[in-house]
């Protein structure tokens, strides 16, 4: 009998934790979509948050901003992580955290100017959301900072080279088609 007790208590526990409360509802109600879809897909898409602090919402915008710039730069990198672990492990060189670590700085600081695509203020903690989008990089500065890491086989500065490429590429590409571009021969197709 206790038993038969103690299970109906727990399956009431389990089933009021799952309800949503009125509370819930309020804090997803004002939410844009874009902080409650999966954003994975979008490798060069970066969401981050920053609290505001004494008042300041713009410094609080712009630390959230380069913070998600900086998320996208951790996509990128993870998207093409097998490559740099393949190739460095085939010369036989070091391929650890710290070394991915520089790798990611360095896309970091390839990436051009980022786009601002949405912007959340939490009003129950005043935390800033930012979501922004980067459409290009710089190859040069990303193989000078590939370079600048002593660690990195040349076969691997290349792969990842190719792969970032490969990455904006594809996002030009969906781009392009999203805008709908006229590719017939009269317009410059083949």
């Amino acid at each position: 009998m206790s038993r038969r007790i103690a299970l109906t208590l727990i399956g009431a526990l389990m089933l009021g934790a799952c309800t949503s409360t009125p509370k819930k509802q309020a804090f997803l109600q004002n939410m844009p979509a874009w902080m409650i879809q999966d954003q994975s897909a979008h490798i060069t898409q970066g969401i981050d948050s920053s609290h505001v602090i004494n008042g300041q919402v713009e410094r609080s915008e712009g630390i959230a901003r380069e913070r998600a710039r900086f998320r996208v730069a951790i996509h990128i990198a993870n998207r093409i992580k097998d490559t740099f672990t393949t190739t460095q492990n085939a010369k036989q060189k070091p391929y650890d955290d710290d070394v991915f670590k520089q790798v990611i700085q360095a896309i970091a600081t390839s990436l051009d100017k980022e786009v601002q695509l949405g912007e959340y203020i939490n009003p129950n903690n005043h935390e800033v959301f930012m979501l922004v989008g980067v459409n290009s990089y710089s190859a040069e500065r990303l193989e000078k900072g590939l370079l600048g890491i002593n660690t990195l086989d040349t076969e691997t500065v290349k792969q990842i080279m190719l792969g970032v490429k490969k990455i904006f590429d594809e996002v030009a590409l969906e781009n392009d088609a999203q805008t709908h571009h006229d590719f017939t021969k009269e317009r410059g197709g083949r």
